[in-house]
């Protein structure tokens, strides 16, 4: 802990260059721009040239925010505060240099610096280091850039430079695919935001841990369109029940939160204020493999099993209190399979998890008495070792040997659980990304952030968060909410 610390006190005290200021808006993936960088000065005549080299192919591309190369030293301080989009380092990272990196960014589904080798200097890898999250892709203009100094073309372009050493075709190609990443399309039918005039005031908001870069984004790009408006004494981002309970205590005027809300917390809610429930606005579909994140949830049976597919009211009959099909036979099965019990297994009913699939499922009601529960991991293990089981879960908690099944909500259509899937909502399983909203009055800058989230430029940086972005007709009901609270007396 004394090296942690000591080292975040060090990377704290570094001096950060005047240029490299409006790098607070690096996770702004959607400005037309060359990526700005601070790294290692070994590096520099190398990566002046790969800039060239990127303006020639993007002339309509702005400037970098930022261009420095004050030393090595400062490439983990760099990631941590998103001070560059790049980060050229001639080095490794070491263990120590990790941990404080770990601890800026716990909760907020980054674990460690994604480093991309371009090939090798003066006798030291050559690469370059960039923030990502699992199962979110990279802003266009790092992949594009980081592309061409893979490519054929950038490589003799770093050759120019004494003691550079290229990569092989090989090597390019695995660190190439280090770039791939799904990026999902954004609905054309979105609303444009509109800005609105001499509007002003604050903004407090506490809650989701796995939301905060995305409400960074959101925060930076929306008080470059209403500069009258800023953040509030409150801008933290923690973990939902944090959010929950500083509505509850009126600490925040709105709380990001990754997942439903509770019975417990809407009992609690209504002991407070003695009705109702907070204004619930979706702002985004969770992701599809996205490591203890928000995500959309598999059907999970043992390979062994024939079975392929189900449908939503078939979940319902299975895990309901009163089943209706408590045999494989019923689902189709023939033969040895067609008297077989299912055996089913969930996680524990007061997990996320299992929280959402009440509500999708069952509607809220109450579930099997003889489901066994467990924890996620266990649940997966407990399908894995018994052919006549079935789970549920996040795909990435799951195990690979055993078999998501595809899904069909009440269009009757199957979808298998997928990237595409999951992003467009085909997959009937998705689950929701919320902001909700303090008891009483909305205020102007509120009601107008939420506008800016719904519209097509806050979806935008959706798309690069690890989560999906909505639809336009999703985000016209959303838009609908917000104007009946707005309209409804307080």
């Amino acid at each position: 802990m004394r090296v942690t610390q000591g080292l975040l006190a060090a990377v704290a005290m570094l001096p950060v260059p005047a240029a490299a200021t409006p790098a607070v808006c690096a996770a702004d993936a959607t400005l037309d721009r060359a990526p700005s960088a601070m790294g290692d000065v070994a590096l520099k005549p190398a990566l002046d040239r790969v800039l060239a080299l990127y303006r020639a192919r993007h002339p309509g591309a702005a400037e970098p925010l930022g261009w420095d190369f004050g030393g090595g030293a400062r490439a983990i301080g760099a990631l941590m505060f998103e001070l560059a989009d790049i980060v050229p380092v001639a080095r490794a990272f070491g263990p120590a240099e990790i941990a404080p990196y770990e601890h800026q960014f716990h909760g907020d589904m980054m674990k460690e610096p994604l480093v991309i080798r371009i090939g090798a200097i003066a006798g030291r890898p050559a690469g370059i280091a960039v923030n990502r999250r699992p199962g979110a892709p990279l802003p266009k203009r790092i992949t594009d850039f980081i592309a061409l100094a893979l490519s054929a073309d950038g490589q003799r372009t770093l050759s120019q430079t004494a003691g550079f050493i290229p990569l092989d075709a090989a090597d390019r190609a695995v660190e190439r695919a280090k770039l791939d990443g799904f990026v999902a399309p954004l609905d054309a039918a979105l609303p444009s935001y509109r800005p609105v005039p001499r509007l002003s005031g604050a903004i407090r908001s506490i809650g989701s841990d796995g939301m905060k870069a995305l409400m960074d984004s959101w925060e930076c790009r929306f008080a470059a369109l209403q500069p009258g408006v800023g953040k509030g004494e409150m801008w933290e981002h923690l973990g939902t029940l944090n959010g929950y309970d500083a509505l509850l205590t009126g600490q925040a005027d709105i709380a990001p939160m990754g997942r439903e809300l509770w019975p417990d917390e809407l009992a609690g809610w209504r002991s407070v204020y003695g009705s109702g429930a907070p204004v619930e606005i979706a702002v985004a579909r969770g992701g599809f493999d996205t490591p203890q994140r928000t995500t959309a949830q598999a059907i999970l049976v043992n390979s062994a099993n024939p079975i392929r597919r189900i449908t939503v009211a078939q979940l319902a009959g299975i895990f309901s209190a009163n089943p209706t099909i408590t045999r494989w036979g019923q689902l189709g099965l023939t033969g040895d399979w067609a008297d077989r019990p299912i055996h089913v297994r969930m996680p524990p009913r007061v997990v996320p998890n299992s929280m959402s699939m009440q509500r999708m499922i069952l509607g809220g009601g109450d579930w099997n008495a003889a489901a066994v529960e467990a924890p996620i991991a266990d649940t997966a293990k407990a399908v894995l070792n018994d052919p006549a089981a079935i789970g549920f879960g996040g795909l990435e908690e799951g195990d690979p040997a055993l078999r998501a099944l595809d899904v069909a909500g009440a269009d009757g259509m199957y979808a298998p659980l997928n990237a595409e899937s999951a992003s467009s909502g085909r997959y009937p399983l998705t689950r929701y990304m919320y902001i909700r909203l303090a008891h009483g009055a909305i205020p102007p800058q509120i009601a107008s952030f939420l506008r800016f989230v719904l519209s097509r430029d806050g979806q935008e940086r959706v798309r690069y968060s690890g989560y999906f972005p909505l639809t336009a007709a999703e985000t016209r009901v959303q838009l609908a909410r917000l104007d009946q609270a707005l309209r409804r007396p307080r």
